[in-house]
């Protein structure tokens, strides 16, 4: 499952603050083979003109250079900046609390956070990570079984 239909806003005092955070994101979207973030993008708003720009993406969206909100929203949330940089950060949900959490830690604050799954896709998801858990842990003990059975542990006394 790699849909990234949440979309988390966290607003830093600075683009420094912001950078630090980004680069914590992308660290843990390298290095958790679950954690697929979809765009990460900044926004902020100087000398009456609203900025963005995608600074970390999947292949489709970073080379479309597309935010996951709207140009109108782009713009609202530009205007309310003031003198502060938005990380705006597409993830699936289930990645939703640790980017929010990650934003935080950084030293930003949330201002939106959206596209959460209802119980049903919740239960949903539930049940195909569990599968695949399952589909894991058999392929692990298929291969441990494989290891084993080359040994020959029946040795005449």
């Amino acid at each position: 499952m790699n849909k990234n239909d949440s979309v988390i806003v966290g607003a830093f005092p600075n683009a420094a603050a912001a950078e630090a955070a980004i680069d914590a994101l992308r660290e843990w979207d390298k290095r958790t083979r679950e954690v697929k973030l979809g765009v990460i993008a900044v926004v902020n708003y100087v000398d009456g003109v609203v900025g963005s720009d995608v600074v970390h993406g999947t292949f489709g969206s970073f080379f479309n250079r597309k935010l996951p909100i709207s140009d109108d929203a782009v713009r609202v949330l530009g205007q309310e900046l003031d003198d502060r940089v938005a990380v705006v950060v597409a993830c699936d949900d289930f990645e939703a609390d640790m980017v929010s959490d990650l934003l935080t830690r950084g030293g930003g604050s949330i201002l939106a956070r959206k596209g959460e799954q209802t119980a049903e896709e919740t239960a949903e998801q539930e049940k195909q990570v569990n599968q695949a858990l399952m589909e894991q842990a058999v392929r692990e003990a298929s291969r441990s079984a494989k290891i084993s059975a080359g040994r020959n542990t029946n040795r005449p006394l």
